[in-house]
């Protein structure tokens, strides 16, 4: 299971704060994607080129990239870049 914190306009998207996702692994990518799909818009406002993935670690990364991995008990933060101060 992967713990997911949707701050900003993000959270309005999906109408929760934090959701879980049961995958054990999953691509960072990938899992912009799946909460995008939580929010049954077509164009929720934010991608995997606009929004700033941050790891319970310390780690930070646009999800772009590819190939980031995100482990199962993993707590992650999503945070699009037009979120305010």
């Amino acid at each position: 299971m992967i713990w997911v914190r949707c701050l900003g306009h993000i959270g309005t998207a999906v109408g929760a704060t934090d959701v879980t996702l049961q995958d054990t692994e999953l691509d960072a990518s990938d899992l912009v994607d799946r909460v995008r799909a939580m929010t049954g818009l077509r164009e929720p406002g934010f991608s995997i080129y606009n929004t700033l993935v941050m790891v319970e670690d310390g780690e930070a990364f646009v999800p772009a990239g590819r190939g980031v991995r995100i482990a199962d008990g993993a707590k992650v933060a999503l945070l699009p870049f037009s979120h305010g101060g």
